[in-house]
């Protein structure tokens, strides 16, 4: 699968560098061929992805057909189709034809929808069928991920027959480490680890080493799903059902480990308020490559919507005025309050976020985590209260000043970790991603209502 978040030279690529890029400037192909030919798929990308572009297609061009589907496969999404654009029709059909499934769709949803057409067409009328269903399940579902390059056997088998089956059909298989077991109907009824088998009786039937717990997947189900479940049973593979529980393929760890990125990158996005659906996940680790353009639209939408949240913020403090003129020491208070509200409620929605990426805590658990974000919040704004009172005493050098910005710490840092905690479950309980919960959301609200509580405190005891 591509990794869009190579940022480390492998050591192969970095020690061999300086002597390819004068081959490449001798224009010696044949010499690099020959070099190149046995690396690993990984570094032959890498290394070709580190080239300019006309060269790139030239020792993309030299690599053993083979070879280059798999090579193919490793290029981020930008590099396949400048690829795809600048090989013939022939050259082309070789490649995707060669790809696995699943390297397969998700190739198709990066690129334009005219050229996947293209492609679509060049392929086999089984390969073709195979690929349109795989398209037509929905966006980020376990269908999308699959592939159909399994190994499954019948209970009514006997080992020896079994291990004939894997020796015959293995070699295409995504992987073998895992049997699957299915009856007439293609229905799955276990799964047996390849090891089970080979130190199996020949003369046993595959009947008698099943147990028939196993764990699979719906082909609709969230990839998150299979992501959680590979994880929580330690698994390489899992196999994907539909509503009647026939077996349509499986998910591997590798597929679920670039999903896994992806999905990161997405919450890491979301929680910094940046759009990546205008240039793209994978921006965020090619960031020299990525249009002015397309970054400027990536930040400007949230960085204009919390602009006219924080009017709110002059506004409020407007409506103050007269009281800020005869104690003009209550600005010096105002950032350090404001901000430490701001700071505990994204600590606290940090937490929560992971916590339900997780799946550790779910939307019922609302209730007893605001009970308890409430005590710690209040330990912390007693905390913080108390460090900020010497401030007071030393600037405010008056009793008075001292309660306000007391008070108003304690309630500040309150108030921001409910925000905090709240946002998420709110995001969750519409639909949303409670990633979208973003830092500069929560502290432009926690500026918000800090600063309204710290002038309405200061007008309560100070007048």
């Amino acid at each position: 699968m591509a990794d869009n978040g190579r940022r480390i030279m492998s050591p192969l690529v970095q020690l061999l560098k300086p002597e390819l890029e004068e081959i490449i400037e001798a224009k010696d192909w044949r010499m690099l061929k020959d070099v190149i030919s046995d690396w690993p798929a990984p570094d032959i990308a890498e290394l070709i992805s580190e080239l300019k572009p006309d060269e790139r297609i030239i020792i993309f061009r030299l690599l053993p057909r083979s070879l280059q589907s798999d090579v193919f496969a490793e290029f981020d999404p930008g590099t396949q189709e400048h690829l795809l654009k600048s090989l013939t029709d022939e050259q082309v059909k070789s490649v995707i034809s060669e790809m696995s499934p699943d390297d397969r769709t998700e190739l198709f949803e990066e690129l334009p929808y005219d050229l996947t057409r293209m492609l679509i067409n060049m392929l086999s009328t089984a390969d073709r069928r195979e690929a349109l269903q795989l398209l037509g399940y929905p966006e980020d579902s376990v269908g999308r991920l699959m592939t159909p390059d399994y190994v499954a056997i019948k209970p009514s088998w006997s080992i020896e027959q079994a291990i004939q089956t894997i020796r015959q059909f293995g070699v295409d298989a995504e992987t073998i480490n895992m049997i699957y077991v299915v009856d007439d109907g293609w229905h799955l009824i276990d799964d047996i680890p390849l090891r089970r088998i080979i130190l199996g009786d020949p003369k046993q039937t595959v009947e008698s080493i099943l147990d028939y717990h196993f764990v699979c997947i719906n082909a609709n189900a969230d990839q998150e799903e299979a992501v959680k479940l590979l994880e929580k049973y330690d698994l390489i593979a899992l196999p994907v059902i539909d509503a009647e529980g026939h077996l349509l393929g499986i998910v591997t760890i590798d597929d679920v480990i670039d999903v896994l990125r992806e999905e990161q990158t997405e919450d890491f996005t979301k929680f910094m308020a940046i759009e990546s659906k205008h240039v793209g996940l994978d921006f965020i680790t090619r960031l020299k490559e990525v249009p002015l353009k397309k970054l400027y639209r990536s930040r400007i939408v949230w960085l204009v919507a919390l602009l006219a949240m924080d009017l709110l913020t002059g506004s409020i403090i407007q409506g103050f005025q007269g009281m800020i003129a005869r104690y003009v020491v209550l600005v010096t208070f105002l950032p350090v309050l404001i901000d430490t509200a701001g700071n505990a409620g994204s600590q606290t929605a940090t937490l929560v976020i992971r916590a339900m990426a997780l799946g550790t805590v779910k939307m019922g658990d609302w209730l007893y985590l605001m009970g308890r974000e409430l005590l710690v919040a209040a330990l912390l704004g007693v905390t913080m209260g108390f460090g900020i009172s010497i401030m007071g005493i030393v600037r405010g050098r008056s009793l008075h000043i001292v309660q306000v910005v007391v008070i108003t710490m304690v309630v500040n840092v309150i108030v921001g970790s409910i925000i905090g905690l709240a946002l998420p479950f709110i995001f969750t309980k519409f639909k949303k991603d409670p990633a979208a919960a973003s830092t500069p959301l929560i502290t432009t609200l926690a500026d918000i209502i800090g600063t309204g509580i710290y002038l309405v405190m200061a007008y309560l005891f100070l007048g």
